[in-house]
């Protein structure tokens, strides 16, 4: 290992690795190689095409603090304006030069000091490179989730998912099915449903929902924040301190802000749902938080044109011509659309990590998923993570939480170019400190309610969402504690 200027191995070009890239680089760490399965940078946002994909968060939030864009053209842009600014920002940054793009990962494991890193490239060609370091910016959610119900490969019309959006099926005039209405599904459904003969929604548990009230600028407010950026700015630590301090206070339990706003959304339903059946099939029974919110635009206005009907009921089967649901009925269908969301933590879909003992990282979750001051993991020297185990938010920007993994990554690296180390681990013992402390601080909290959500492990363990405020983040991850790791 060369301690001055390590070889640095980052795992996917998506938000994560492209934050990465660009302050390792302004660190002076310029020995790095940056994979992506693609032929460009972007992740989320260059996969995630289908008709209305949207941040849930205002994008004035939803940016790196280190550039900054002052004319988002709406309050929450859409995904077609993220996916340009991303490709904008590295290539001013010059990160593009370090990326090597149609390169798939197929493994990393570590061995005699250091990390072998197995590469497929588009001819299918296998490969392997050495490096001291391996950072994973394939974050939390990227590995499409399907129903576990039988006949998916049965229908002989066409099926896809959101996160797949197949744009050479002709929706006009067919009979579409979209199994599941999270957030993918109420951004689909509004810019779909004047193109099809009828549309049919599978809900298996409602969401709380509030209206999002998405503004478009006008030119003159544009000018003005291009001219003024500081009124950008401000926007941003308006947008910021509103989330963390007002809207985190409502996902504790029984608390004066989780009443208000359980009441402004059940007060939303009511006023835009006017059927009595349909407002029942609508309004969720548990805790607003414990699945994630839904801000919406026009999807309760969707639900109730004439050719749009909404089934509270699970699939139990998809067939050749269609969809089994929980009570036996069947429906026929020209299309079936899939917005099921993500497997969490699921980076090790087509991929092994593998330890100097031997156990990969799959093993070693198999029974509890943690991590480290959510960027490593006990048993793996010198890999980080980004987005890792309980680092996801229900109430903010999550580009916020990776720009803090990434300063404390770099902070890591600093220290060991400067003192010579060749190998950071994390203790076992702190790393179960750090998890106890999360479950701790999760007590009391709407995520560990008693809701059934992907946040949660079938044992009942959140080993998703960070509990506190992002402030409070920040400042545990400022400056790193090397007391907490072995060191060589």
């Amino acid at each position: 290992m060369t301690t001055d200027n390590p070889r640095i191995a980052i795992l996917g070009a998506g938000v994560s690795g492209i934050c990465m890239g660009i302050k390792l680089k302004e660190a002076g760490f310029t020995n790095l190689v940056i994979y992506e399965k693609a032929d460009r940078v972007g992740g989320t946002w260059r996969e995630n095409t289908y008709p209305g994909v949207s941040c849930d968060v205002p994008t004035h939030l939803y940016s790196f603090s280190f550039a900054q864009k002052s004319d988002w053209p709406k309050l929450y842009s859409g995904g077609a304006d993220i996916q340009n600014y991303l490709e904008d920002v590295s290539e001013k940054s010059g990160i593009i030069s370090y990326c090597q793009f149609h390169t798939e990962i197929i493994g990393a494991s570590h061995e005699k000091g250091g990390w072998i890193v197995s590469l497929k490239d588009a001819s299918g060609k296998n490969s392997e490179e050495h490096f001291d370091f391996v950072i994973s910016g394939l974050g939390g959610l990227h590995s499409p989730a399907y129903p576990d119900v039988p006949g998916l490969e049965d229908f002989k019309g066409a099926s896809f998912h959101t996160a797949k959006w197949d744009h050479n099926v002709d929706l006009n005039g067919k009979n579409v099915a979209i199994i599941g209405n999270a957030a993918s599904a109420v951004q689909a459904v509004p810019e779909i449903d004047d193109k099809v003969a009828s549309l049919t929604v599978f809900q298996r548990t409602p969401n709380w929902m509030m209206d999002r009230q998405n503004k478009e600028y006008s030119d003159f407010t544009l000018k003005l924040m291009r001219l003024l950026p500081i009124i950008s700015v401000l926007n941003r630590l308006r947008i910021f301190l509103w989330s963390d301090l007002l809207m985190h206070a409502a996902f504790r339990e029984n608390s004066v802000m989780q009443k208000l706003a359980r009441m402004r959304a059940k007060a939303y339903l009511q006023e835009q749902v006017k059927d009595p059946e349909l407002l029942k099939k609508l309004t969720p029974d548990y805790a607003l938080g414990c699945k994630r919110v839904l801000l919406v635009d026009s999807y309760l206005q969707s639900l109730q044109k004439d050719h749009v009907s909404l089934i509270d009921r699970a699939v139990k089967a998809v067939t050749k011509d269609g969809i089994i649901d929980a009570d036996n009925h069947s429906h026929n269908f020209d299309v079936i659309i899939y917005a099921t969301g993500f497997n969490p933590f699921n980076i090790l879909t087509n991929m092994d990590v593998k330890g100097p003992g031997g156990m990969t990282l799959s093993e070693c979750w198999q029974d509890n998923i943690q991590s480290h001051k959510t960027v490593a993991v006990s048993g793996f020297p010198n890999f980080f993570m980004l987005l890792g185990p309980n680092s996801a938010l229900g109430h903010n920007s999550v580009i916020l939480m990776i720009e803090t993994q990434v300063n404390y990554i770099v902070k890591c690296l600093n220290k060991m170019r400067k003192n010579g180390w060749t190998s950071l681990n994390p203790k076992a013992d702190s790393q179960d400190k750090f998890n106890r402390f999360i479950q701790e601080r999760l007590v009391g909290s709407v995520w560990q309610g008693g809701c059934s959500s992907w946040y949660k492990d079938s044992e009942g363990q959140n080993f998703t969402i960070w509990p506190l405020s992002v402030m409070r983040y920040m400042l545990s991850m400022r400056k790193p504690d090397f007391s907490e790791y072995d060191v060589k």
